[in-house]
């Protein structure tokens, strides 16, 4: 065959849409930036937040949690009948050295609530005038804890933790027997911070499977090359192939970025298996991730006419994506074949149990039938426009 019949095959024509599309990404500095600035911001964000949660810590008596609650005290106790100590002051010791609260001492109520209404503390808890003298003579002493009511998430959290300082005051002045006290033991947890191995693992799949899709979103519409290109023999097909493959290509590239920000900010390292085959397995995982992302992106992208609607066909997808894909709530068989929450599952099962990624061939088989749904869409689509845009 000679060198121009070499130049005309299929293969030939997606390779050079391939190239032509690595190019216009490459001449495009702006989107490249944005691409790599997506990973660092939330990863960056998310270190920050765990400093500022450990730098708290720091002022308190005692390792704390990195969620620990920042509580006021007034003590409205003067009282003296207890012979050996001051229990209204023992028993903000109590609170000073769980793992669980940031305590600040206050004067009175109002800098506590002062405080409370700044966001300086989450909580303030008043110990109340006779507290010492209740408590020695078997009378139920009353701690009042004031939190704000849009303070949703911290509710359930301070009354957990005060009912466990309540608990150890208690068993360590012989004031109760026999008590069940509750030790958490997290197993299957990578080496690390705990917060960023967790969450990040969410982060990871969102910010690939997102990214490409937001990025991909844009590859046709608008793509006045390609509207002269498809006047070649170069087919739709070949299109949608090269423009799949070109941002996979980049989605690929953005998941080792990622992966090295989350080891190296936060010190994840595998547990369960040697870190070769934990990397590789968690960066095959990304993989479909990044395929999947593209393909569905070059499918919005068909879709819409103009970049304003691709631009809001992506925000709609972030929102919806960002509601059932976080595994805090259940949204039923969503959860089998949505490729955000196929990932964040298998990555959480590689990544902490060390389960071998091609033990997981089912939810492989639904990625992969994903992706080619979603081109074999992109191309129905894209073979009944006329025009791009």
């Amino acid at each position: 065959m000679s060198a121009t019949g070499k130049k005309n095959t299929k293969a030939w024509r997606i390779y050079s849409m391939l190239l032509k599309e690595l190019r216009l990404i490459m001449n495009d500095k702006y989107a490249l930036l944005l691409i790599f600035m997506l990973p660092a911001m939330i990863m960056g964000t998310m270190w920050v937040a765990i400093q500022q949660g450990t730098a708290g810590a720091r002022m308190g008596e005692g390792p704390k949690s990195s969620e620990a609650i920042y509580l006021g005290v007034v003590d409205q106790d003067p009282t003296d009948t207890f012979p050996e100590q001051d229990l209204s002051v023992n028993f903000t010791w109590y609170l000073r050295n769980s793992p669980d609260f940031i305590v600040t001492v206050y004067e009175n109520e109002h800098e506590a609530l002062d405080a409370l209404y700044k966001n300086i503390i989450d909580a303030y808890a008043i110990i109340p005038y006779g507290f010492e003298g209740n408590i020695t003579n078997d009378i139920p002493a009353i701690i009042d804890i004031h939190i704000s009511s849009t303070n949703f998430q911290k509710q359930a959290t301070i009354f957990s933790a005060f009912s466990n300082v309540v608990a150890d005051f208690r068993y360590d002045h012989g004031w109760s027997k026999g008590e069940i006290e509750l030790l958490e033991i997290r197993e299957f947890e990578p080496t690390g911070e705990y917060t960023a191995a967790t969450f990040g693992v969410f982060l990871l799949v969102f910010a690939v499977f997102i990214g490409v899709a937001a990025t991909a979103a844009q590859a046709i519409v608008g793509d006045v090359p390609l509207s002269r290109m498809l006047l070649t023999p170069a087919t739709k097909m070949e299109a949608i192939l090269a423009k799949t493959i070109g941002y996979f290509l980049v989605g690929v590239l953005q998941a080792q970025f990622m992966m090295a920000l989350w080891m190296g900010l936060f010190g994840i390292r595998p547990t369960q298996s040697s870190f070769i085959e934990w990397y590789l397995s968690i960066n095959f995982i990304l993989v479909f991730m990044s395929i999947t992302g593209s393909a569905l992106g070059v499918f919005i992208s068909t879709l819409c006419k103009t970049r304003l609607q691709a631009n809001q066909s992506f925000l709609f997808l972030l929102f919806s994506s960002f509601i059932v894909g976080t595994g805090f709530m259940d949204v039923g068989i969503i959860d089998e074949y949505w490729p955000l929450n196929l990932g964040r599952v298998m990555i959480f099962d590689v990544a902490f149990k060390g389960i071998p990624v091609l033990s997981f061939t089912s939810e492989i088989y639904r990625l992969v039938v994903f992706s080619i749904a979603m081109i074999l869409l992109a191309w129905l689509v894209f073979a009944k426009r006329r025009v791009l845009a």
